[in-house]
């Protein structure tokens, strides 16, 4: 993973909502989780879905990307190269999505689907999606010590005391991690 990155705010699209889809033909059987993507001021992306739902290949880079001082966001830089060129940034607040975050990560894989504000997985179902593979190279090394802090200070808000702090965060880890690994058969 290259050090630096630059990441352009014109090519940001904001996830509506999120869920999860399990195929047993897809991806040995993984639950991939799903991003929507607001697409209602750029169709780039629903053009590029449509494309691709025809060819049934394409390639894409992705990276993951961090602001320099900052760990309150993280981003998913997604470089579509075939069928159509497309660059899409999607933004993520790790305090609120974290677990998203680290079911794409634990997945391997994305489904980007184009959207609205208002727009469920459950709804849109047969809305056309682009399986997109997140490599582990492409993983950030900071995302384990991202993760444990972001945890840390969601069960301190809670009330949990510092005795029980690091196997509650090991608790909290497990059961967040314990999701991904099924499979269908």
């Amino acid at each position: 993973m290259k050090n630096k990155i630059s990441v352009s705010n014109q090519n940001n699209l904001d996830v509506v909502a999120d869920g999860a889809i399990a195929n047993q033909f897809t991806a040995d059987g993984r639950i991939i989780p799903v991003i929507i993507l607001n697409t209602e001021k750029d169709r780039r992306l629903c053009d590029l879905a449509s494309i691709h739902q025809d060819s049934a290949f394409g390639d894409v880079e992705s990276r993951w990307a961090l602001k320099r001082f900052s760990k309150k966001f993280v981003y998913l830089v997604l470089r579509f190269e075939k069928p159509v060129e497309l660059e899409v940034v999607v933004k993520f607040d790790v305090y609120t999505q974290m677990s998203l975050i680290d079911g794409i990560i634990q997945s391997r894989a994305v489904y980007v689907q184009p959207g609205k504000h208002g727009d469920r997985v459950g709804n849109t179902i047969d809305v056309p999606k682009i399986l997109v593979e997140i490599p582990t190279r492409t993983t950030f090394d900071d995302w384990e010590s991202i993760m444990t802090k972001t945890i840390e200070k969601k069960l301190k808000r809670e009330g949990v005391g510092r005795k029980e702090l690091k196997s509650a965060v090991k608790e909290c880890i497990a059961t967040t991690r314990d999701l991904w690994v099924h499979r269908l058969k």
